[in-house]
């Protein structure tokens, strides 16, 4: 007997469509040959009718070299409004708003802009290149899943021109949607 099973996707939500109309990407330069940092580069705003729970935040395309080590929200954001990167996981210092563990937080509604932590560790001997975040979260009974066109090329010193290089080619498929 033959099982036949269908899975569906959930459907793109209207959390982070700011994000996903302007791609972006940066350099982050590892100047010895371990790193650890956190990537703070992007936000979303609690919707003003429904509460939001974050289910899951994954960085997406990262070489093996490189490990995730936590993901935290801060917010609601204040005067300090967001870094970019931070040299350390967690950030100990330059956020104003609450630190705490994104899987299964729960976002009030109407309570303002939230700042997206995603630690990094590794030993980098080549370039790792996140092409995205992808964000599993529920407004009242729908769960959707969303992928940032957000991307970091992590660099040796060495190679700091050639992940330039990199990230105008990645910002370039982002916005040609390949």
């Amino acid at each position: 007997m033959a099982l036949l099973s269908a899975c569906t996707n959930p459907p793109v939500g209207p959390l982070f469509q700011d994000v996903a109309e302007s791609p972006h990407a940066y350099v982050y330069v590892v100047d010895g040959p371990e790193m650890e940092f956190t990537d703070g580069f992007d936000t979303f705003a609690a919707p003003d009718d429904a509460d939001v729970v974050i289910e899951s935040i994954r960085s997406v395309g990262d070489s093996d070299e490189v490990t995730v080590i936590g993901t935290l929200l801060s917010g609601p954001l204040g005067r300090n409004g967001t870094w970019q990167s931070f040299d350390e996981y967690p950030p100990m210092e330059g956020l104003d708003g609450e630190t705490f563990e994104a899987a299964g937080a729960r976002i009030p509604a109407g309570s303002g802009h939230y700042q997206i932590l995603i630690g990094y560790r590794g030993a980098l001997t080549e370039r790792s290149v996140r092409r995205g975040i992808q964000v599993t979260y529920r407004i009242g009974n729908t769960t959707y899943l969303d992928t940032l066109p957000a991307g970091i090329v992590m660099c040796p010193a060495d190679e700091e021109q050639e992940c330039g290089d990199e990230m105008d080619r990645l910002v370039n498929q982002f916005v040609d949607g390949t």
